[in-house]
């Protein structure tokens, strides 16, 4: 699926509903980019943001999995953050590429400030939790300015959101399973810990 920021939440979703309709036991989702390959290098509101990264998590099916989902995207946003199709042609050839990802910033700040902190609160109602049950929300890696605004808006606390963007950059729809890795290489995840993963889409 070609879900950008967003894939693998999507991919989530998706394995959630095979496990459950086809009575799987496990599901493997994966999130990988190359972003290197469509950013202009001589843009530097680009350029300097984005990253390539993969990243791989095993599902298993249990009665108390995924407590609560919720996918939402805005269309008339998308012109904010976009990148037109792709010629098939060689990457390793001078000037191969001609479209490149563009952004305007400002708008997609805005957005993500306002998207997240209303996703939070979907989810804590759709779950019948409080911002207390939260072990930690690990968002999609896009900003840190994003993240530190939407953890003073929720009143969660800046120390329950996981970080990582200062490593890799955006790296799209492998941010949050790299995110999951550090935390789980470091012990942060035990059995029923609750985690909220979020990433936003705009178009």
């Amino acid at each position: 699926m070609n879900a950008g920021c967003t894939g693998l939440i999507y991919a989530l979703v998706t394995a959630e509903a095979m496990l459950k309709s086809l009575n799987y036991r496990y599901a493997l989702i994966v999130g990988a980019e190359t972003l290197s390959k469509i950013v202009d290098w001589n843009d530097r509101n680009t350029c300097v943001l984005f990253g390539d990264g993969a990243s791989a998590c095993v599902v298993e099916a249990s009665e108390d999995g995924v407590l609560s989902m919720f996918l939402s995207s805005d269309g008339e946003k998308g012109k904010y953050l976009e990148c037109n199709g792709l010629p098939l042609r060689n990457v390793l050839l001078k000037n191969a590429w001609d479209s490149f990802v563009r952004m305007d910033g400002r708008e997609v700040f805005k957005f993500a400030t306002n998207a997240i902190v209303k996703c939070i609160d979907i989810l804590l109602k759709n779950a019948n939790l409080q911002k207390e049950d939260i072990s930690y929300v690990v968002p999609h890696q896009a900003n840190v300015r994003i993240i530190d605004y939407a953890a003073e808006k929720t009143g969660i606390g800046k120390e329950k959101f996981y970080v990582n963007i200062d490593k890799y950059g955006n790296t799209s729809s492998a941010s949050i399973g790299i995110a999951l890795c550090e935390m789980q290489e470091k012990g942060m995840l035990k059995r029923m810990t609750r985690l909220f993963w979020l990433a936003l889409e705009e178009d």
